[in-house]
């Protein structure tokens, strides 16, 4: 029969198109196919029910079904809806290991997405993509993945006193591209201090509707040590990203759009190139950006009476910055800053392992940061699932 499972996990933002196409590979978690001797055993299909909260979002449920065994032994096939206060997206992933033998492995995944206007955009926005995947793995520490994607996106219900950036991105855009993914996971030695080491590394090359011709960049790297006999537990994480306009200029939509995800201490779009001259002050996204992530935990601070609480310090810097045009206010006649104006924090963090899933806090201080800049001094993320 199947299995019922009932979920409280953290959910991805919906994001209006541009920052929903720049994280299209994080949306679902990796598929976990089931080894052979224990795939009769496994449930033919399973339903979900998703809660989840975290301090960008705010609330976010979702109904979801998914199988291990579609068709087959090889195939996988997950499908969700979500809803938050300012939006909706469905999403649709297959996957295929054996499709071509033993190696490369399909996937396709289909996501629409729709955001209401809120406190980060004032214009509703929609997307649509469809995007195949073939994945190889070529060692047992390296994959490499070549992909493609056709998207329709709509901005609409911008208004008439909004930044003149974000009025001309206004109406509908097709776009298409090809791209690589490669990952790196770095060999480590039993009993060392080294525990995970990953290299990410993604580029695409596309074209939109608007005569926008781009090449996107994205890397990522991230360890985990743990020393001291355990007792402290360190992590480390630097993010790269460029997005290089070839012909035509970016849109609010192509543009990389980050917030606490990246550097505690901001609200989503609370940094990076404003336009000042309206009085929504709205953010407008950045071409490039470089983050840096740095964790200490301490998971025995409170000795075996407190082995559900781990409580951290942190620091995080950064910037988000680079602008295709400059031309803001309601006319275009006043320039927008979109030089790379750094930004820091510093703060502590908690994890307390509860008997209904993890809660993860912070209170971050920002050390680095513009007038105009949208903090956020306290951070929430509560997860759970059975």
């Amino acid at each position: 029969m199947p299995r019922f499972i009932y979920g409280v996990a953290l959910a991805a933002s919906l994001l209006p198109f541009g920052a929903l196409a720049q994280t299209a590979t994080d949306i679902e978690d990796p598929v976990d196919v089931p080894q052979a001797n224990t795939l009769d055993q496994e449930p033919i299909g399973q339903l979900s029910a998703r809660l989840a909260y975290n301090s960008d979002v705010g609330p976010v449920v979702g109904l979801g079904f998914g199988t291990d065994r579609l068709l087959g032994r090889d195939q996988t096939l997950r499908f969700n809806i979500e809803a938050q206060e300012d939006g909706s997206r469905v999403s649709f992933l297959y996957n295929n290991d054996a499709i071509f033998g033993a190696s490369p492995s399909f996937g396709l995944r289909v996501i629409r997405s729709d955001t209401q206007a809120s406190d980060v955009y004032d214009f509703d926005a929609s997307v649509t993509r469809i995007e195949p995947r073939l994945t190889w793995r070529v060692s047992p520490n390296l994959s490499a993945a070549t992909y493609a994607y056709y998207s329709m996106n709509e901005i609409d219900s911008v208004p008439a006193a909004s930044s003149a950036l974000i009025r001309a991105d206004e109406g509908d855009q097709e776009s298409s591209a090809v791209g690589i993914d490669l990952e790196y996971q770095f060999p480590t030695v039993s009993g060392g201090a080294l525990r995970n080491a990953r290299l990410e590394f993604g580029a695409e090359v596309g074209s939109t509707s608007r005569d926008h011709d781009f090449l996107r960049v994205t890397a990522r790297a991230q360890t985990l040590h743990v020393v001291a006999n355990g007792n402290v537990v360190l992590r480390s994480q630097l993010r790269l990203g460029a997005l290089d306009s070839m012909s035509g200029n970016s849109s609010i939509g192509d543009r990389f759009m980050l917030g606490q995800a990246s550097i505690r201490g901001f609200e989503f779009g609370g940094f990076g190139p404003r336009d000042l001259a309206v009085a929504s002050t709205p953010a407008l996204g950045g071409n490039y950006y470089g983050v840096g992530r740095f964790d200490a935990q301490f998971p025995n601070a409170f000795g075996s009476s407190g082995e559900r609480l781990t409580p951290g310090i942190f620091a995080d810097v950064g910037s988000l910055w680079g602008l295709d045009d400059v031309a803001g206010g309601i006319a275009g006649a006043n320039p927008v800053d979109d030089s790379s104006n750094l930004r820091a924090s510093v703060g502590l963090s908690l994890r307390i392992d509860t008997g209904i899933g993890p809660i993860q806090m912070y209170v971050a201080h920002p050390l680095e940061d513009e007038d105009y800049d949208r903090t956020q001094t306290f951070g929430l993320v509560f997860s759970h699932s059975f």
